[in-house]
């Protein structure tokens, strides 16, 4: 049963978390919100057909500010819907139930929309943090390029993580309920080609956190929810020739995106099909010795979600796309690189112990041995004086 209505003193955000089966997490989701700096603001919780702990605990947590809803089981992209028809507030948020909210977001992005009249979406970056709550080294989720045609080759913008005005929703629609998988890169795609500007704040808002499952046995799943939501993009009326001719790119870009999925999973007979697939519609990933599909893939190799970085490239190089044995060798030689990386991180008096790094830079880059400075480092780390 819905609980009652809380008397709101009209809100001016609204927060929706939509969840199901997450009772482990739930609760400190829940929490981030009504610890928020900002006051202003109701939160709706829609259950989506838990069958975990997840009704107990929220029947647990009582705050005139937060709205629980039940519905039967319908995904994601209908449970948030849910909590927009319920919500009233002229600012939004969404909070995934398995991420929580730092201490400030409201605050900050509210202020910023409040200073910038013209801007419909403004996101923040997320922090990545493990299933017991250390934080994950590294930049996060960095909200950049937040434009056509750039959202077209990939997706910066951690859900949890913006706020926008509703009145944008009110024009483009809410998500998708047709898609499994990157409904809210799809909602950011129709705000953009209906005008709404978006902006970014270099702000930690959000906390995003990474745990086992989460992008294992979804490859399929992730290709065909990205073809149905470019073809929806690329299949309007009178789209602009300019965007028209980034149509292969943005298939290959997400080709490779879903391809990542299949290697992370060990799906190893969709991630070589993929990959394949993509270069075969964007043959420019190849050009100069697969330059920009190496970037791209070393890119996902250093974001936490792929697990341990050389791991990832060494089962591509391992299982490549049929008829691209050029791609092997350059992923070996930016396993090298890594590697190279990782030894001269190290102190110098750690080199003899790390020199099994170097030697896995001489067997993926041979040619290193030719370079004069890389000769006396491997003197020094096995001979030190």
């Amino acid at each position: 049963m819905d609980s009652p209505k809380a008397v709101s003193n009209s809100p001016t955000v609204s927060v929706i978390i939509a969840t199901y089966n997450q009772a482990q997490y739930v609760s400190e989701a829940i929490r981030s919100v009504l610890g928020q700096t900002y006051s202003e603001f109701e939160l709706i919780v829609v259950d989506d057909g838990s069958t975990d702990e997840t009704p107990l605990i929220l029947a647990e947590i009582q705050d005139p500010r937060m709205r629980v809803i039940w519905q039967p089981n319908a995904g994601l992209s209908a449970a948030r819907n849910t909590g927009l028809r319920e919500s009233s507030a002229p600012l939004v948020s969404f909070l995934d139930s398995d991420d929580y909210f730092l201490p400030d977001k409201l605050e900050v992005l509210s202020g910023f929309l409040e200073d910038h009249s013209d801007i419909g979406l403004v996101a923040g970056r997320a922090r990545y943090f493990d299933r017991i709550g250390n934080t994950i080294p590294g930049p996060g989720i960095v909200p950049t390029q937040l434009s056509l045609p750039n959202l077209l080759f990939r997706n910066p913008i951690c859900v949890s993580g913006i706020l926008m005005k509703r009145i944008w929703l009110e024009r483009v629609g809410v998500f998708d309920e047709t898609l499994r998988a990157c409904e809210d890169w799809d909602l950011w795609l129709r705000l953009l080609a209906r005008g709404c500007q978006m902006a970014a704040v270099e702000h930690y808002v959000v906390a995003y956190r990474i745990h086992p499952g989460q992008m294992t046995s979804q490859s399929e799943r992730m290709r065909k929810a990205i073809l149905s939501m470019l073809d929806k993009f690329f299949n309007q009326p009178d789209l602009p020739v300019s965007l028209s001719l980034t149509r292969n790119e943005a298939y290959a870009s997400g080709l490779i995106h879903a391809g990542v999925y299949a290697y992370i999973s060990s799906e190893l007979d969709s991630g070589p099909r993929y990959l394949s697939d993509a270069i075969r519609l964007d043959p420019t990933l190849k050009y100069r010795g697969y330059k920009r599909l190496v970037a791209k893939l070393v890119s996902w190799a250093n974001d936490p979600r792929a697990g341990e970085s050389i791991g990832f490239l060494q089962r591509i190089a391992s299982n490549p796309p049929p008829g691209q044995p050029g791609l092997k060798r350059q992923l070996r030689r930016a396993m090298a690189d890594m590697y190279l990386g990782s030894f001269f991180s190290s102190s110098r008096e750690n080199w003899r112990a790390n020199r099994r790094d170097l030697f896995k830079v001489i067997l993926y880059k041979p040619d290193w041995l030719l370079n004069r400075g890389v000769l006396r480092i491997l003197v020094d780390a096995w001979f030190p004086i």
